[in-house]
């Protein structure tokens, strides 16, 4: 079964980049002999072909090669050029801030901070309260540190302490309370990643899609006060939702992983305060700008990219017993995600490209779709968008989600909807995968630990799907009219 399942999804990877490449050639053979096929200009088509073979390769194929074609492809265009195209992707301060992202939180993941803020929370009063209140605290420590890590490196460190605790419980596979307590966790990490820009990529994705193709900016802070209240009313329910779980044998819960810690040495106490000032340089001096006018304004000046790159020079000019904080070789090869690096690079570039009204693919989108919701209301509008990017990150990928839904917001721009709310929500959505393997890691690992499966996962999955969508349409989009 698992051989026929190896050969049949080598077979669609061959169609599939089979069909990208037939767009390609298209692509190519029109910048050559400039035709002029189905009525578009010679820029147009090739765009076009660009960017639906690149969501072919992305959501069937892989995600590495097939962005670096693109930017190849788009660089080649006669409006675009090569120079700009890298400027536009690699240049770009999104993929400069998430390179150094990346680079800075490798420093902390080095340190026992993360144990540390679990063993807190899981010997607090709430968590000797009850099983229950064990949970909870256990959930807290997945929600806080969700918020400000990248997901997939959050999973990893929490599935271990996940298997220890519930054989400890004396729950074994098959069990629907273990089944439902995995399914909780990695919802809990997906909702932390969509409530704050701090290292996630979606979000940020969003918000530099809007910059690129327009005026419009959005700050952390203003995204995490559409996402933190969105996120927390999220997490109520979710934690509401197991209150029937089994927690009779949830007594005195000690996890072998979080002993023998010992304190924090200097070293690590250093990396943690620098990591939390590059987090405060993100958000404080919007908070003061009144008060501290010229420092707000010098950070917001220089943009996303400044905190990160100044605190890894930080970082290594910094030495303890003789040694830098950070290595910076280390910290690239092992702590940078650069699959998905190079994804955003591409899909930056592609979005900026296709609001290029020199392109022409603006005005063959608003000929076409534009009738089609013009006589919507705006909640019906942020409704549908809403629920599109929830339902492909669900069953594609979180980054191809983002950046074709606002791209494709951003080209429409539907009048009387707030556009910074609506990608804000967006990339919100986008960042909520949780039923099926495809969508992310953390569900595929999980699905093949055999402490959950996919019927699990798909049904209360799907659940989520449509709470979120309401409440992102409901409140979530009124609380975005008046932040923005």
């Amino acid at each position: 079964m698992l051989v026929k399942t190896m050969l049949n999804k080598s077979h669609s990877k061959i169609i599939f980049t089979v069909a990208a490449f037939v767009l390609y050639l298209l692509s190519w053979g029109n910048q050559l002999f400039a035709w002029h096929a189905f009525g578009l200009s010679p820029d147009a088509l090739s765009v076009i072909c660009i960017f639906s073979a690149s969501i072919l390769l992305w959501i069937f194929v892989a995600t590495d090669w097939p962005s670096l074609l693109a930017i190849l492809s788009l660089g080649l265009l006669s409006k675009v050029g090569f120079k700009s195209a890298l400027a536009g992707s690699f240049g770009n301060t999104t993929f400069v801030f998430l390179l150094f992202t990346f680079v800075v939180t490798f420093s902390l993941n080095q340190t026992s901070f993360l144990k540390k803020v679990s063993y807190f929370m899981l010997h607090s009063k709430l968590a000797k309260s009850s099983g229950y209140g064990f949970i909870i605290s256990f959930l807290f420590v997945v929600l806080f540190i969700s918020s400000i890590m990248s997901p997939t490196v959050v999973f990893m460190f929490l599935f271990p302490l996940y298997e220890e605790l519930v054989q400890q419980i004396g729950w074994k596979k098959g069990d629907r309370s273990a089944s439902k307590l995995l399914f909780t966790l990695y919802t809990t990490i997906a909702i932390g990643t969509a409530m704050t820009p701090i290292n996630h990529v979606f979000s940020v994705t969003a918000m530099s899609i809007l910059q690129e193709t327009s005026s419009l900016e959005i700050t952390n802070l203003q995204y995490m006060l559409l996402g933190i209240p969105t996120g927390l009313l999220l997490f109520g329910f979710l934690v509401f939702s197991i209150r029937n779980i089994d927690y009779k044998n949830i007594r005195n819960v000690e996890l072998e992983s979080l002993s023998n810690m010992g304190k924090m040495d200097k070293r690590e106490k250093v990396i943690v305060a620098i990591f939390f000032a590059m987090v405060a340089l993100w958000i404080f001096p919007e908070m003061f700008v009144s008060v501290f006018p010229n420092f707000a304004s010098f950070i917001k000046k220089n943009g996303l990219a400044f905190p990160p790159l100044l605190v890894t020079i930080i970082l290594l000019i910094v030495k303890i017993d003789d040694k830098p904080l950070l290595n910076i070789s280390e910290a690239i090869s092992k702590g940078v995600y650069w699959p998905s690096l190079l994804l955003v690079a591409a899909t930056l570039l592609l979005g900026t490209t296709i609001s290029n009204k020199e392109i022409g693919v603006v005005d063959i989108i608003q000929k076409n779709i534009t009738p089609l919701i013009q006589n919507l209301s705006p909640i019906i509008v942020v409704l549908i968008f809403s629920l599109l990017s929830g339902l492909m990150t669900n069953f594609t990928s979180n980054l191809v989600t983002v950046s074709f839904v606002s791209t494709i917001l951003m080209t429409l721009r539907p009048e009387g909807v707030n556009l910074a709310a609506l990608i804000s929500i967006i990339g919100f959505s986008s960042s909520l995968a949780l039923m099926t393997a495809p969508a992310m890691p953390y569900v595929a690992v999980s699905i093949g630990s055999e402490w959950t499966d996919a019927k699990t996962c798909l049904k209360y999955g799907g659940l989520m799907l449509m709470i979120s969508t309401l409440l992102l349409t409901t409140i979530t989009y009124q609380i975005g009219l008046l932040v923005f």
